[in-house]
């Protein structure tokens, strides 16, 4: 299968889950986040779990089925209600419990894309992902809304992205620990290859490897796999630049993410390939859902010459790809091609090939 250049690989959460799908305690996706995050043990996480748990408990009266995304909503909006209008008797602490579950969504996508035993969590490779990064070319582009580092850990040489300059902007901190390590164990191939990152990684939703400092400017983490228990033996939080999984997105206007969403619109606008592997465009994240809206109508209302040449689709799911076809119809125009595909593996083994 040859791949019409240049190439936007778009990574949802499917792909984190299809890398490791054979694992106890596997990546979790939406729908069966909480279900997941009650079974983790250790460091913690446990009695954390079991307190955002409580929490969902006494919004529905039930845990099993309560996707994340619908609780962190429903957590937010109850949150701005609260302010002004004022419960007569037991206030619910909202954000007490949305910061509670924050910290829980750091944590489970730690303990579950990492090797958990022993006294430090260490990072999986995802042989999945080492082989489509593997054919991965210069000027190609890969968006992600997922937090994990999944993507970073699969590089296998430092020769066409590096964390220094590979994320779409400047970042501070390349002489943190995660990245020092990530570097020496990456030797660049090539002198050519010491130079500027020629892929962009481009992360709408944030990482857990991100921190920001001084007019949001991202700073690396050291130790960005840190899960642990304070003096109180009580759940250490650590803080990282994500936007959580809202309805609002607060800060998405501001940099870094505006930088990091206007560049994925241009790339998404030029391309000639989109791959989709895992992604699922919820129906609460509705400034995704624009943003493919606005490429797809720009595309096709520019005619022939910028009509989408291919479309790769990867999801065990027959509606979301339905969904995406749809979606895409106008931009392929009449001679654009279509790719299905039933999970990442099979596209993995197709890009192979």
């Amino acid at each position: 299968m040859k791949i019409a250049r240049p190439a936007v690989f778009v990574f949802g959460a499917g792909a984190t889950r299809g890398a490791f799908e054979g694992s106890n305690f596997p990546p979790p996706i939406d729908k069966d986040f909480f279900d997941i995050a009650g079974q983790l043990q250790g460091h913690g996480t446990d009695s954390l779990a079991r307190s955002v748990l409580g929490s969902v408990w006494d919004l529905y009266g039930e845990t099993r089925g309560v996707s994340l995304e619908r609780y962190y909503r429903d957590l937010e909006t109850r949150e701005v209600i609260g302010r002004f209008v004022k419960p007569p008797n037991q206030p619910m602490q909202w954000g007490k419990r949305r910061r509670e579950l924050e910290e829980l969504i750091r944590r489970v996508y730690i303990h579950t894309t990492c090797d958990t035993a022993g006294p430090s969590f260490r990072p999986k490779v995802s042989n999945i992902h080492k082989s489509i990064l593997k054919y991965i070319e210069v000027q190609d582009t890969i968006l992600t809304f997922n937090y994990d580092l999944v993507l970073e850990e699969s590089w296998a040489d430092a020769s066409l992205w590096k964390p220094a300059d590979g994320y779409g902007q400047r970042v501070y901190g390349k002489n943190s620990g995660w990245c020092k390590n990530w570097l020496k164990s990456r030797e660049p191939q090539d002198a050519e290859s010491k130079s500027k990152s020629p892929v962009s990684l481009l992360k709408l939703h944030g990482s857990l490897n991100w921190r920001l400092y001084k007019n949001n400017q991202i700073r690396l983490k050291d130790r960005p796999y840190v899960v642990r228990r304070n003096r109180s033996y009580k759940p250490g939080r650590e803080t990282i630049a994500i936007l959580p999984p809202g309805w609002k997105k607060e800060g998405i206007e501001k940099q870094p993410y505006s930088t990091f969403w206007r560049m994925a619109g241009h790339k998404l606008q030029n391309c000639k390939t989109i791959v989709i592997l895992g992604y699922s465009l919820p129906d609460t994240d509705l400034l995704a859902q624009a943003l493919f809206a606005e490429v797809i109508r720009s595309r096709a209302a520019r005619g022939k010459r910028n009509y989408l040449g291919q479309l790769h689709l990867a999801d065990p799911s027959e509606s979301i790809k339905d969904k995406f076809t749809h979606l895409f119809s106008s931009a392929l125009g009449p001679s654009g091609r279509l790719f299905k595909y039933h999970n990442i593996q099979e596209f993995s083994q197709a890009i192979a090939r």
